[in-house]
C-alpha cells in the first residue's frame, strides 16, 4: 500500500500552521518556484507610478473627489501577503484610492497575461484560505483592461471604473462547499470534532483545513485521511483532527506515523480515537478532549 511520508507531511503542515497563524492562512500551501524577492521590486519605477496615476486621473474624470488621493503601497509591505498566499505574480506598481463609494486598488502589469494570472491567483487563493476556516467571503469585484486591474468593493463601483477606463467589469464568487481536495463527509467530521473540542473550553484557535494537494507534496496516488485540519492549542502546540472512511488511509497507520514525527513529539502528545476520526493533541489536555468528543485515549509520544 502506498502511503505518504507522514513525518515530512506533518512537518510541512505544522510549519504552515504556525507561520500563517490562526487566520485565513491557517492551511498549508505548495512551495513557490519564484521567490517574492524575485517578483517584487524594491521600489516602483517612476514610469510604473506614472501609469497608475494616469489610471487614477481617468477614474476621477470631472469628479474631483474621486481618487483625489492616490496612495502607493510599498513593495516591501506586499511581501508578507505574497508569502502567505503563495502569489507568483508581482504588479509593476500598486496604489489605493477611493471612488464611487469603493476603496479601489489599482495595479499595473508587464502584460495582459500577467494581469489575468494576478486576478486569478488573488481571487482563488484567498477563497481557498477562507474555505479552510469555513469563513464566507463576499464576491471579488474587478475591472480589467490592457495591462491593468482595479479591485473594488461593489459591482456598481467597478462597473463605473470599467466605463471610465474602457475596460470590463467582472465578479468572482468563491466556490460553494469548497473542500480543498478532501471528501465532503470527511470535512464535516473533522469540523464537528474540532467544534466539540472548542466548545468544551479547550484551546483550539483558528481550526483550519489543510489542502490535500499540499499535504501530499507530490505523492500522487497515496492514501490519506478523508480530511485533515489543525489548530493552535495548549502551549501553542498543534492539535490535529483527521477523518477516515472507505478507501482512506487506515486510521491506525495515520496515528502510528504521526506519533513517530519528531515535530509532533517534541513535547508529549496523545491520540484520541473516534469511530471515523482520530485526533492528536497535547498530552495534558488529552483526557478532557476525549471526554468532550466521546473518543478513546490512544497511544502517546514524547517524554
Amino acid at each position: 500500500m502506498k502511503t505518504i511520508s507522514m513525518n515530512r507531511a506533518v512537518a510541512v503542515a505544522v510549519t504552515a500552521l504556525f507561520i500563517a497563524g490562526a487566520g485565513l492562512a491557517g492551511c498549508g500551501g505548495s512551495g513557490s518556484k519564484i521567490t517574492v524577492a524575485q517578483t517584487l521590486p524594491t521600489a516602483w519605477s517612476s514610469a510604473a507610478k506614472k501609469d497608475v496615476n494616469a489610471i487614477a486621473r481617468k477614474i476621477q474624470g470631472s469628479d474631483a473627489k474621486s481618487c483625489e488621493q492616490v496612495v502607493f503601497l510599498e513593495p516591501g509591505n506586499l511581501a508578507p501577503a505574497h508569502l502567505k498566499y503563495n502569489w507568483m505574480i508581482a504588479p509593476r506598481a500598486m496604489a489605493d484610492c477611493d471612488a464611487f463609494g469603493n476603496a479601489l486598488e489599482i495595479s499595473t502589469f508587464e502584460s495582459s497575461k500577467d494581469r489575468d494570472a494576478f486576478v486569478k491567483e488573488r481571487s482563488e487563493s484567498i477563497c481557498r484560505r477562507a474555505a479552510a476556516v469555513n469563513a464566507p467571503l463576499p464576491p471579488f469585484q474587478w475591472a480589467t483592461g490592457d495591462k491593468w486591474s482595479v479591485q473594488g468593493d461593489t459591482r456598481t463601483g467597478v462597473n463605473r471604473v470599467a466605463k471610465r477606463l474602457g475596460g470590463e467589469a467582472s465578479t468572482y464568487a468563491c466556490p460553494k462547499n469548497e473542500t480543498l481536495g478532501w471528501t465532503t463527509a470527511g470535512v464535516a467530521t473533522v469540523r464537528s470534532v474540532a467544534k466539540k473540542i472548542t466548545r468544551s473550553g479547550i484551546k483550539c484557535e483558528g481550526f483550519a483545513l489543510m489542502e490535500r494537494e499540499a499535504f501530499l507534496q507530490g505523492r500522487d496516488g497515496a492514501k490519506t485521511p478523508t480530511a485533515l485540519g489543525a489548530c493552535v492549542s495548549t502551549d501553542d502546540k498543534a492539535l490535529f483532527v483527521a477523518g477516515f472512511g472507505k478507501g482512506s488511509m487506515p486510521k491506525d497507520d495515520f496515528v502510528a506515523e504521526i506519533l513517530s514525527s519528531k515535530t509532533v513529539c517534541a513535547s508529549p502528545s496523545q491520540a484520541i480515537i473516534g469511530p471515523d476520526w482520530a485526533a492528536i493533541v497535547p498530552a495534558p489536555i488529552a483526557p478532557a478532549a476525549a471526554t468532550a468528543t466521546g473518543g478513546t485515549l490512544g497511544a502517546t509520544c514524547g517524554s
